[in-house]
């Protein structure tokens, strides 16, 4: 069963019942009305609705017109101005199956809870095509009229107006205006939540100097795992070539959950903290492999067609582990997890005194052991750093710079402070690292070898061209080397890390 997705630009529009609409002929070439269509539409979600939490619907909707029916899931996507611009991806199919594909591009989301049936809606629609002088199709404007059947609801009515846009490029003003004048009302409601009442997100309370420990670790929980599952199904709809900002800020999402981890592990289950952090290196490694792919064909400058064909096969083989990886129980436990421990937070046994003391009193000497580790990677290193060592320094630097991060709200302008200092360290050594990885990738693949992966040996020019590549490579990571004891020395002034330096 296949799926076909389409990007939906509409203006929704709340409309009394008894309004007659304007006629708009005159700010348009032409406008035609369709046939009306009766419609039945059911919408689904978990008990604890998390596809609406993530601003994602699923429906099923039946014409008059004899057919099985279409599943959609309507997918959010950035708007301005009163147009909503969503992704509807659609399937044929009965209501009583949830087609396969759209259950596993859900899984991340809805893990283990079943989904089920929300409310039905049955419409009544009153079509108007909208065309230009040249007999092209502007747009569509959708008059409905809604029942609610069944929940506390139950026999009511509202009617809502939608100016559906098949030229993108149009902006329809006038129109808009038009329908206000006459009396209806731009809005963002969907039918759905005309219909229920659905809970409006409530966000944290906010860190703030009364904050304790267990909320510190709390806030990094919810915001890592919020992170993870925002980009999941992002992820699973373009599998197996996601694309490279999913799999960057997942990626991040694991890796700061397992620093967070890390600096605030001793008030946590050792059980529950051991399995947690393997999981989170297991999948951001898969994810790193993408990434890593990502960075290098963004980095070299104008490889060669060859190269950019076996870098657009090693990243599809790396897409599908991913989809393994997703599609596996391991992946789902690790999740349910997360958003556990984002809910109640698994103590260690004996430490509930310590996660409740005072935020302001326990981070500093939490970073101030971060910020130990940094310097003692340095000093190991000693004045003509390796590779191997310049890594190191911008892991420990990392881990450095999320803890400054994670008590900013507690601490304020000085940790925020840290952190940047932190943060240029980290970018300095992240583009050494890239240069690295790079000429690392080059010769590897290119270099002195005849076959590789399936690939035929390189030709002459490629060769030339490759080496070329590596000079590059080279270059940037001299430079980084030249950079990165200037952004150290900013770090190590104690202007940058007063807070903690009596820790």
């Amino acid at each position: 069963m296949g799926r076909n997705a389409s990007l939906e630009q509409e203006v929704k529009l709340e409309a009394p019942l008894e309004l007659a609409l304007p006629d708009l002929r005159d700010l348009v070439g032409g406008a035609a009305r369709l046939p009306a269509q009766n419609m039945v539409t059911r919408y689904f979600d978990t008990a604890d609705n998390r596809l609406w939490g993530q601003g994602l619907t699923l429906r099923h909707r039946k014409t008059d017109d004899g057919d099985e029916g279409t599943w959609t899931l309507k997918l959010p996507n950035a708007s301005k101005g009163p147009a909503l611009r969503r992704t509807e991806v659609t399937w044929p199919g009965l209501d009583n199956e949830i087609p396969a594909d759209a259950s596993e591009v859900l899984r991340g989301v809805v893990r283990r809870e079943p989904l089920r049936q929300l409310t039905t809606l049955q419409t009544t629609r009153q079509r108007i095509v909208l065309r230009d002088d040249q007999d092209r199709e502007l747009a569509e404007l959708d008059d409905d009229v809604v029942v609610v059947v069944g929940g506390p609801h139950d026999g009511a009515r509202f009617r809502q107006v939608e100016l559906e846009f098949h030229d993108q490029q149009w902006d329809g003003d006038r129109v808009l205006r038009l329908l206000e004048k006459a009396g209806a009302r731009v809005e963002s409601s969907q039918k759905l939540a005309k219909a229920i009442d659905l809970p409006a997100p409530s966000p944290p309370a906010p860190l703030d100097a009364h904050s304790t420990v267990a909320d510190v670790v709390q806030a990094s929980l919810r915001s890592g795992f919020d992170r993870l599952v925002a980009h999941d199904w992002q992820l699973r709809l373009a599998l197996p070539e996601p694309a490279p900002h999913d799999v960057h800020q997942a990626r991040v999402a694991t890796r700061r959950l397992r620093s967070d981890l890390k600096t605030f592990g001793a008030v946590l289950d050792p059980v529950w903290l051991a399995h947690t952090q393997d999981d989170l290196k297991w999948v951001g490694e898969v994810l790193g492999e993408l990434r890593d792919l990502d960075v290098l064909s963004q980095g070299l400058s104008d490889p060669p067609l060859a190269v950019r064909q076996r870098l657009a096969v090693q990243r599809m083989r790396a897409g599908q582990r991913l989809a393994d990886a997703l599609t596996s129980k391991r992946y789902v436990n690790l999740v349910d997890r997360l958003h556990a421990g984002s809910e109640m937070l698994p103590l260690a046994s004996g430490s509930a005194f310590q996660a409740q003391r005072p935020a302001t009193e326990v981070l500093p000497s939490l970073v101030a052991a971060q910020w130990r580790t940094v310097r003692r990677q340095v000093r190991r290193a000693d004045t003509n750093p390796s590779s191997t060592q310049l890594h190191q320094i911008r892991i420990k630097s990392k881990r450095f710079r999320y803890a400054a991060e994670a008590a900013t709200p507690i601490i304020g302008k000085q940790a925020r402070r840290t952190a940047s200092a932190a943060e240029r360290v980290q970018t300095v050594l992240g583009k050494h690292h890239d240069a690295v990885a790079a000429e690392a990738w080059l010769r590897h693949e290119w270099t002195g070898r005849t076959e590789t992966g399936g690939f035929p040996a390189a030709s002459p020019g490629v060769t030339l061209e490759v080496g070329r590549l590596i000079a590059e490579e080279r270059q940037r990571q001299r430079r980084a080397e030249r950079h990165w004891g200037r952004a150290w020395d900013k770090l190590r002034r104690k202007k940058s890390r007063r807070w903690i330096s009596h820790h």
